[in-house]
């Protein structure tokens, strides 16, 4: 979970990135995307459960700023390997910038809603729920579709990057990751690799918040156990 100040805090740095790695027209439809969109990147998930990744208030977009520093090391882990990366650092953060635009949903509806189904919530796990009332679309069919709405320019690695964000986990993209590519031409990889990164970590500090809190249950619990026998102590001799 993140507070108020943190979703604030989140939004003022995705613009310094937007200020810092694009320019011109590319920049200004940019902001206009995110000027539309402004109220579902500071409070929409960035999943429906929180056995996922980010399933709270503000997590998408504390999702996306992973995904781009996370990103940009895999590059670098790459050059350092001998990988001579053709992409620029504005190609890597535009595609993880974007991978996963198509969660905001289409500009009226939002993507995911609040589960009301009290059964879903408890049997489930399921803090929220998509929103069937949304022409269907898969999360990267509807990303394309918003930025081509707004213009932004895309080169064909990082339109193919934004389709491969899932990797092999999503059979639209198994086709490129499977084809023969130029280890210079591995954008897709690094936003794969990046997001999956990203993932894994919100995971585990979601799984590691949990196991603290439980801890400090346990910790609870013995104490307040030891007051009331204390205080039961204290009856009886005062009462003996």
């Amino acid at each position: 979970m993140i507070n108020q100040e943190q979703m604030d805090n989140n939004w003022t740095e995705l613009m310094s990135i937007i200020d810092k790695y694009f320019e011109g027209e590319q920049k200004e439809n940019i902001l206009k995307l995110h000027s539309d969109f402004e109220d579902e990147y500071k409070t929409a998930p960035a999943s429906g459960r929180p056995n996922y990744h980010n399933c709270f208030k503000g997590g998408y977009l504390d999702h996306v700023l992973h995904v781009i520093k996370n990103a940009l090391m895999v590059k670098k882990l790459y050059e350092s390997n001998g990988v001579k990366c053709i992409h620029t650092d504005s190609d890597v953060v535009l595609a993880a910038m974007f991978h996963d635009l198509g969660k905001l949903g289409n500009g009226r509806d939002k993507y995911y809603i609040y589960q009301t189904d009290d059964w879903r919530r408890k049997k489930l796990n399921e803090w929220y729920t998509q929103n069937k009332n949304m022409e269907f679309m898969t999360v990267h069919d509807r990303a394309l579709w918003i930025l081509s709405n707004y213009n932004v320019d895309l080169n064909e690695h990082v339109y193919k990057a934004i389709v491969c964000a899932d990797g092999l986990f999503d059979k639209a993209a198994e086709v490129y990751f499977r084809a023969y590519v130029d280890t210079r031409h591995i954008l897709g990889s690094i936003i794969h690799f990046g997001d999956w990164m990203s993932t894994i970590a919100e995971k585990q500090n979601w799984m590691q918040s949990e196991e603290e809190h439980s801890e400090e249950h346990i910790v609870h619990k013995k104490s307040s156990d030891k007051d009331v026998k204390n205080m039961k102590k204290k009856f009886d001799e005062l009462f003996a």
